[in-house]
């Protein structure tokens, strides 16, 4: 399981990494690396899961029911949600969506921050995670989902 320090540190270095790349080719075509979508949608995409990962937490703490993913979705329609965030944020252009992103990564960075170990770590603690640590959904949701973006990157030849 990654720690807390290991988290943060994962998620500044592959914003960093990734930004470097996407501010060279903003709203660059990614052709069939993803869907003939843009540099742009990278950003939005994770921005989105973001803003689901501080959603979580939040609801979690205000004591009200948690939908993971998301509302009316499960894990199985994954796609439909992916779909849905770039039908809502496909109309951003690069500099929005680039602020978007450093905005919700500050605010979900905080959040696990936040955390206490045993929040972090502990497998049980959030029964909406079944038996999954929030130390690993939050990586997924921060550096991990980074070097997804930067994955599709090298597929579309983006230095």
């Amino acid at each position: 399981m990654i720690s807390r320090i290991g988290i943060v540190s994962a998620a500044h270095a592959g914003l960093t990494s990734l930004l470097a790349r996407t501010d060279r080719y903003p709203d660059a075509s990614l052709g069939d690396a993803w869907r003939d979508r843009r540099t742009t949608d990278i950003l939005t995409h994770v921005h989105a899961w973001h803003l689901l990962l501080e959603g979580w937490l939040v609801d979690d703490a205000a004591g009200r029911p948690v939908h993971y993913p998301a509302e009316g979705y499960t894990w199985a329609m994954l796609g439909e949600l992916n779909d849905r965030i770039y039908d809502d944020l496909r109309a951003l252009d690069y500099a929005e969506a680039r602020a978007r992103l450093v905005a919700s990564h500050a605010r979900a960075v905080a959040l696990v921050e936040s955390l206490s170990t045993e929040q972090l770590t502990q497998p049980h603690a959030y029964a909406w995670l079944g038996d999954e640590a929030m130390a690993n959904v939050a990586h997924e949701c921060l550096g991990a989902h980074y070097a997804w973006g930067e994955r599709v990157l090298d597929a579309a030849g983006i230095a």
